[in-house]
């Protein structure tokens, strides 16, 4: 059915009017970004990304599925603004904490990227792994004076994760690679290796949080994030590595982070709310044994 012949639920992740007992994923918005360094305007994308994801098609052709169909519920915008990053990473951890006790996948859309330790921390005890993708390693012990920002969210989530892979970094500080040259339990894959595949293979079948930071692709994908990076990844490029990470792992919780929109342009949102829409696509068709029929190895 065709967006236009749909009714538009407003503040709803592809107009989706299904309840929150009825869903099995639930989507949060997460609309934070003070500790940004460069670019501010993230907390501005889920707003965003839920907008312009009620222009998508529920249909998806590579799937021969309708993957809105397992059932996405979208919990109002939660307020952050006023938050110091430590209480809003508490905020959201409560929050992840409740939605993985009601058996749901959780879901959240940032801003910045601070706001995935808040998955990370609520689900860290059923992770064997977290995979970042992203064009920047994160790996700051501090960062402005602070411990807890977007450029230290790798560094405090090895910390409390056994295992830390952080694939297409394309730029790293001096302090980062101290940092990472003196943790054991941190993988960094630089944008131009292609062994990504043989470390999913090491990993196949754990449990793993999967945070995407949107940053991680060639700006002419997506100009508007908060810190651009030449040299990331194509559309086509994240959409088939999403692919493998959901078929060779099992993906327990994701995020969608550092967008931040540009006045006036309707194709960046559009093209996030597609990820997210393939990645919850993905999950169903390796995860959910073919409750919906979703087949993308046809």
């Amino acid at each position: 059915m065709k967006h236009r012949e749909r009714d538009i639920v407003p503040y709803s992740f592809l107009s989706s009017s299904t309840s929150y007992e009825e869903a099995n994923y639930v989507v949060v918005g997460v609309p934070y970004d003070s500790t940004s360094s460069w670019g501010v305007g993230a907390r501005f994308g889920p707003l965003s990304i839920i907008e312009a994801s009620g222009y998508l098609d529920p249909f998806d052709l590579e799937l021969n599925c309708i993957p809105l169909e397992a059932g996405i519920y979208t919990m109002p915008e939660i307020s952050t603004l006023e938050l110091t990053p430590e209480s809003m990473v508490k905020l959201v951890e409560g929050i992840v904490t409740e939605i993985k006790e009601d058996g749901k996948v959780p879901i959240l859309l940032g801003g910045e990227h601070t706001i995935s330790l808040g998955g990370i921390s609520a689900l860290k005890d059923e992770m064997d792994a977290l995979i970042i993708l992203d064009a920047h390693a994160d790996f700051y012990d501090s960062y402005g004076g602070r411990k807890i920002s977007h450029a230290t969210v790798s560094k405090r989530a090895s910390e409390i994760i056994r295992q830390v892979i952080i694939y297409g970094v394309r730029t790293l500080g001096w302090e980062e690679k101290h940092e990472i040259n003196n943790t054991k339990n941190v993988k960094i894959i630089k944008r131009i290796e292609n062994n990504i595949l043989r470390v999913l293979d090491s990993i196949e079948g754990k449990k793993v949080y999967l945070s995407v930071d949107i940053d991680v692709l060639d700006p002419p994908q997506v100009p508007c994030v908060s810190t651009p990076e030449p040299g990331g990844l194509t559309y086509a490029e994240l959409i088939e590595l999403m692919r493998n990470i959901m078929r060779k792992t099992e993906v327990i919780g994701m995020d969608f982070v550092e967008f931040s929109p540009c006045p006036g342009i309707r194709s960046d949102a559009y093209l996030v709310a597609k990820l997210v829409y393939k990645a919850i696509g993905y999950h169903i068709s390796y995860l959910r044994k073919d409750e919906l029929g979703c087949h993308p190895d046809r």
